[in-house]
């Protein structure tokens, strides 16, 4: 069952904003057969890539060994991914490969997140990590936005333990009432966050979405 969550409401108002740069032909990597944030670009051609075998996905592959021709897209989208790489410099590659000169690439990672997916959860980025990563590859970065600051980040780690603890996605009831809780305790931490421009506060993020061009 759906359980509301600071992060993925975050997430989900962050690539609208930003889903204007993304658009013709585009690649989603790791899109796990869904076409979840499809509705924000405006794309002539949406491929679902995933490493699964699902019969949603339009190609089987993973991040680090693309299966497709290199400058064949104009757009990437990668989602909440590159946690789960153990080369996460290779998949920037590829990437980057497979975009033509002057493509997009939209890319969201967590600076915090619990454990989840494993053992295939390996690393967490700060902003300059990514930066890190994608420039010694050949983008340039248009875009860094964060999710979320000090209260949010603190709210979300108490909404996963809550959720984790009480098993409230098989809890239908109990988990109907937490998720009307989370939302309005979500809405406190934004505004707290709003309020709180210290630089303290901004050393905090639940995590980052980058916008990035391949020179």
């Amino acid at each position: 069952m759906y359980i509301f969550q600071p992060d993925r409401y975050l997430l989900k108002k962050q690539i609208k904003e930003f889903g204007h740069y993304i658009g013709g032909k585009t690649l989603d990597v790791g899109a796990g057969g869904f076409s979840r944030y499809e509705q924000f670009f405006k794309s002539s051609e949406y491929i679902k890539m995933d490493i699964g075998d699902d019969d949603n996905l339009d190609v089987i592959g993973s991040a680090d060994n693309i299966p497709l021709a290199d400058a064949s897209f104009d757009s990437v989208v990668s989602t909440q991914v590159f946690e789960h790489l153990k080369n996460p410099f290779k998949a920037a590659d590829e990437i980057h490969r497979v975009l033509k000169s002057g493509g997009v690439c939209l890319l969201t990672v967590p600076q915090w997140n619990e454990l989840h997916e494993e053992p295939h959860d390996y690393y967490r980025y700060t902003k300059f990590g990514i930066g890190e990563i994608f420039e010694s590859r050949g983008f340039e970065v248009l875009v860094i936005d964060q999710r979320g600051g000090f209260f949010v980040s603190l709210f979300q780690i108490k909404v996963r333990y809550l959720l984790d603890r009480f098993k409230l996605h098989s809890r239908p009831v109990v988990g109907r009432i937490f998720s009307r809780l989370f939302k309005i305790g979500t809405g406190l931490a934004m505004w707290l966050d709003k309020k709180d421009k210290s630089p303290a506060n901004k050393k905090h993020a639940i995590g980052w979405l980058f916008i990035l061009r391949k020179k």
